[in-house]
Parts: C-alpha cells; structure tokens; sequence
C-alpha cells in the first residue's frame, strides 16, 4: 500500500461528494469522498493511502486528475505483472502494471483518479 503524508489545502463541499485539495511535497493531490466523518480542515497533515494497482506510470504529462511528477526508481519484472517503484519528491510509490507496458526513461509521472485515494489517519501535530 502506497502511503503519502500531505496537508489539506481546501474543502470544496459539492452535493453528494466532497472535494478535498491537498498538497504532497509541493504538488496538487484532489480526493474525492462521500462523508466528512473525519477530522479534517485546512491546514490538517493526513496520511494518505492508494492501492499499486490504482496508480498507472507514464512516460509524459496528461490530463489527469492526480499527475505526480517523479524519477523511476526500480522496476521487478515477473512472469506477467511488473512492480514499477518511483521515488516522488523523496517518497517510494509503487505501481502494479503489465510486465509488457512497464518500459520507462528517468523522468516519469505516476498518475491516480481522486477517487482511488483515501485518508487513513487524521496526523494531530
């Protein structure tokens, strides 16, 4: 499991959904959740959790809803899946691709949709 420490920027509450705007090492997180049943308010650090098979790595920029720019740190190739580990302003996400698709330069970005991602913990400073 990916784990991401960032601060709340701003809460943008919409109809059904609520739109959180976060901030991960100097670049733009957006989450996407149902109910406001956690503790969180601007300026609040959380942990953040995403799934290696919920982030896709790419080779350019695009219009993503979560475009983290990073280097390619390591990539395990197994019999069909491969392992992709890319080091984000100093943290390691990994990302679970197909063994074929995983071929990268340096400079990569790893790429989530704001529903893919979810707070594990409120971090009380």
């Amino acid at each position: 499991m990916n784990r991401l420490i960032a601060t709340v920027t701003k809460i943008v509450p919409l109809k059904r959904l609520n739109l959180i705007k976060l901030d991960f090492n100097g670049q733009n997180v957006n989450m996407l959740i149902l109910k406001m049943n956690l503790d969180l308010k601007e300026g609040k650090k959380v942990e953040l959790i995403v799934k290696p098979t919920a982030v896709s790595v790419l080779d350019k920029e695009c219009g993503f809803e979560n475009v983290l720019k990073g280097k390619l740190k390591h990539i395990k190739k197994g019999e069909i899946l491969s392992s992709v580990t890319v080091d984000v302003g100093g943290v390691e996400i990994e990302s679970i691709m197909l063994r074929e698709k995983a071929v990268f330069d340096n400079d990569v970005y790893v790429v989530f949709k704001a529903n893919d991602i979810a707070v594990s913990k409120v971090i009380d400073d």
